[in-house]
């Protein structure tokens, strides 16, 4: 079974503990820890081990970024850490990132900017207790980071037990969010294949149109199909697993009162997760809106088929003869998540 791997970028000789740490976590979780210094990338012996470094990280699906108070080792050729590249690789790639970054580095960088526009101090003599060397270069890191677009958190750390936290918190989050996409895709999928079947009933009904020779009855059935495509109230519906009706509408008073006398009954949820469901569950606040555009949706039915001269009761009365459930509807209510 494939798992996910998971790059870990920062220097080495000053963050070593923290370094050892994460793979031990990473690992217990079940992803594959990626870090250069423990022959996880393989060095290529036609490149250098910059590019070789450079080159493992698209092969990883999540990136966590340390800065510490060490700048490291330039990058061949450039004036850039390796660090510094494997994030931006990272960038390039898309690849999520969670980044994180030593309190006391992270306090220092604080008053780098606020002096950063003094031009009354000589920033050159003022000493960093967290930097070893070459502050400006971390701190104009720092800055690239943070300055992304997107994916620019950066998060201060004291010791493992924060990045360990953060990382939890965060990976959770991230497989939540994957999960109710997952169902969100599934539901808007379920809604178009529902708008399919809606669709070949007013195709079915131009034909039974044709065949009448355009009677009345048709037209005004034809007109309050019309008036059902695109109407949320509708949808909700449909998502939920119910097919209305134009004479399902009519007869009802409510939306909860004609999936009734659609022969279900729908649940109601408190869960905010989620709008609708497939299984016939709706969110509460979901269907207050839905109730209110039910009742405008009938309102508009009933006023087509008066100004066609007819009424409702006429156009009930000459459809084929159905069990119509008069009863109030008995809902369930499930407990939210």
């Amino acid at each position: 079974m494939a798992t996910p791997r998971v790059f870990v970028s920062s220097t080495c000789y000053d963050l070593k503990y923290i370094r050892e740490n994460l793979k031990y976590f990473i690992r217990n979780i079940g992803y594959e820890p990626v870090l250069s210094d423990d022959g996880a990338v393989f060095y290529d012996p036609k490149k250098h081990t910059h590019e070789s470094c450079l080159t493992e990280v698209p092969n990883c699906q999540l990136f966590v970024l340390i800065i510490g108070g060490r700048f490291g080792g330039e990058y061949i050729g450039k004036e850039t850490s390796i660090t510094n590249e494997e994030y931006r690789e990272a960038i390039r790639r898309k690849i999520p990132i969670f980044a994180m970054i030593e309190q006391a580095v992270y306090s220092d960088h604080f008053v780098y900017s606020s002096n950063k526009n003094n031009k009354e101090l000589d920033r050159s003599k003022i000493s960093y207790p967290s930097i070893d060397k070459n502050a400006p270069k971390i701190f104009e890191f720092i800055d690239e980071v943070r300055k992304q677009a997107i994916n620019n958190a950066l998060i201060p750390f004291r010791d493992f037990n924060d990045i360990e936290n953060y990382l939890r918190q965060q990976w959770a989050g991230m497989m939540f969010s994957f999960l109710l996409q997952d169902n969100e895709n599934a539901r808007v999928a379920d809604t178009m294949t529902h708008l399919i079947e809606i669709n070949e009933k007013i195709a079915f009904l131009s034909s039974e149109l044709l065949s009448s020779l355009g009677s009345k009855e048709s037209n005004i059935l034809a007109s309050l199909y019309e008036l059902m495509i695109g109407r949320e109230s509708v949808k909700a519906l449909l998502s939920t697993g119910y097919k209305p009706t134009p004479i399902a509408i009519l007869s009802s008073d409510s939306l909860l009162s004609c999936t009734t006398n659609l022969g279900k009954t729908i649940k109601i949820t408190d869960d905010k997760s989620f709008v609708t469901s497939g299984s016939g569950i709706i969110q509460s606040a979901y269907l207050k809106r839905m109730e209110k555009d039910y009742t405008e949706l009938k309102d508009e039915m009933i006023y087509t088929i008066e100004s066609s001269g007819s009424t409702v009761a006429e156009l009930i009365n000459n459809q084929p003869v159905k069990t119509i459930k008069k009863s109030n509807p008995t809902q369930l209510k499930t407990k939210s998540e």
